[in-house]
């Protein structure tokens, strides 16, 4: 059972979670609930290395202390500072990496970069631009794609049944 205190600012999000010494491995399906923290403590538990994704979403996250062999989501180029101690590991001021890439390309012309956790990123298109790369421009036509799904799905259906209707009859 997962025992875990935590402080809420005054919206009632979260502004630090204390999960220290809980015995996790991994911090399990309903973390990604908390990526409005600002600081997590995990020191003390048997974490697995992997951390990368773990991360996903939290993009407020400032403050992560971590067991010491464990290293920091997205390396220590996603962090200001990396402080290691005897028994843990201080992961602080997650970098925004849109801004140190260097790489004015990395998103396409109709995207733009966005941070999306400690050493994540992606590219959100802009708007009246959406698909690969954001060079479609509109809107995703859904009467274009439901009505071509579903005369195809009622097509074969209509296909298999006759067939397969066919065999029942010699049987």
């Amino acid at each position: 059972m997962l025992h875990a205190r935590c402080c809420l600012n005054q919206k009632g999000t979260i502004f630090g979670l204390d999960l220290q010494n809980c015995s996790l491995e991994d911090p399990g399906p309903n973390f990604p609930q908390a990526y409005t923290a600002v600081i997590i403590d995990l020191q003390a538990n048997p974490l697995k290395d992997n951390l990368a994704n773990t991360f996903r979403g939290f993009i407020q996250l400032q403050t992560l202390v971590l067991p010491q062999g464990i290293s920091c989501p997205g390396g220590n180029d996603a962090w200001k500072q990396v402080i290691s101690y005897k028994d843990n590991k201080i992961c602080q001021g997650q970098r925004n990496l849109c801004n140190s890439t260097g790489d004015p390309e990395m998103c396409p012309e109709n995207g733009s970069c966005a941070v999306d956790g400690p050493g994540l990123l992606q590219c959100v298109c802009a708007d009246g631009f959406h698909g690969y790369k954001c060079m479609r421009q509109g809107s995703f036509s859904l009467f274009m794609f439901f009505g071509i799904l579903g005369s195809t799905t009622l097509s074969l259906s209509i296909l298999l049944w006759g067939t397969q209707r066919r065999k029942a009859k010699t049987s």
